[in-house]
């Protein structure tokens, strides 16, 4: 009797279904593209996995459809996620689309329902339909900017392509082939949404312009020159001086024409000076100059006034000269050989 009593509660009780947490009370849950969202739905008491349902409602046809993960716009992206708890009854969807948001509905037969509208953020390009520049030079690297407007959000595909002249065709660049091979890569970092691209050891073919485009027809463009030599020049600085209006130097200040013109006063006083002190000073060479020759001709006339010299004359007796002094001075006598 007891037994039996049992078995007839568990019948009722399985039969009354689960009460649903939320139940009424629509969520809001904001994810981003190639991410993974979790729907939660929680029943309080265990039930078969045939008495509840995922679905989502069909914008245009206005119906609900039910969520498999076996084909559609689920194939292989869809999963519950109860685990060891049976009452959890929770939707995991990965690598989420734009297409993905929506609204959502976990229903349990004979229960009710807890709806979750999901909203799914997309990529959204900063300049779009817009065309950049940027300059560089052969040999250096180039880096081609290209940004979602959300840092955090990753698009579901994007590409970069050139346009090539000849075909007026933009063709996609790989680093695998052609042109741009082990020269490209991206520069994301830790930032799913910055999808820049470098390009190394630039030659002159790699100018011209370029579009970085992402799912659903959202484009920028950047036009890239490559000038010859080893200068280098930033992109920013290429910038600046393309933004300078014919009228910049006009509009200098008086206090700039100042600056100018007196740095060159002060440079040609240096030089009016320089050359008086040159000129004293080359005169003052010159005087010593003379001074030091009229001194040695003086004293050459001195030493000619204090030298006598005599006449020798040859005889034929033989005459012994005689030494006169005359305190400091000799002479001698002239000697007369007949």
């Amino acid at each position: 009797m007891l037994l039996t009593f049992y078995l007839l509660f568990i019948g009722l009780h399985v039969c009354e279904g689960c009460t649903l947490e939320s139940e009424g009370k629509p969520l809001d849950i904001t994810a981003r593209t190639v991410e993974s969202v979790l729907l939660p739905c929680y029943c309080t008491d265990r039930i078969p996995s045939d008495t509840f349902t995922w679905e989502k409602q069909n914008t245009k046809s206005n119906k609900w459809e039910v969520v498999s993960s076996e084909s559609g716009q689920y194939r292989n992206r869809v999963q519950l996620v109860n685990g060891h708890s049976p009452g959890n009854l929770s939707l995991l969807i990965s690598n989420l689309t734009e297409e993905d948001g929506g609204d959502y509905r976990c229903e349990v037969k004979g229960s009710g329902y807890t709806d979750i509208r999901l909203t799914v953020k997309g990529c959204n390009l900063e300049k779009i339909e817009t065309t950049q520049t940027a300059t560089a030079h052969t040999e250096e690297s180039a880096l081609l900017s290209c940004y979602c407007t959300d840092l955090l959000t990753k698009p579901e595909r994007f590409t970069w392509k050139k346009l090539n002249t000849s075909t007026d065709i933009y063709e996609e660049i790989s680093s695998e082939s052609g042109q741009y091979r082990n020269r490209v890569q991206l520069v994301n970092g830790h930032s799913p949404g910055n999808l820049s691209l470098l390009i190394s050891h630039l030659t002159e073919e790699d100018a011209g312009y370029y579009l970085c485009e992402l799912t659903g027809s959202k484009r920028t463009y950047v036009k890239l020159t490559v000038e010859g030599g080893s200068t280098k020049t930033t992109v920013s600085t290429a910038i600046t001086n393309s933004l300078q209006t014919p009228n910049s130097t006009a509009s200098q200040t008086p206090s700039t024409h100042f600056s100018i013109v007196i740095p060159v006063l002060l440079l040609l006083g240096l030089l009016l000076l320089g050359g008086v002190v040159y000129w004293r000073y080359r005169g003052q060479r010159r005087g010593e100059t003379e001074s030091g020759v009229q001194k040695g001709v003086e004293g050459e006339q001195e030493t000619q006034d204090q030298v006598t010299y005599s006449t020798v004359a040859h005889s034929n007796k033989t005459i012994t000269p005689t030494a006169i002094h005359t305190e400091d001075m000799t002479e001698y006598a002239s000697v007369r050989v007949n």
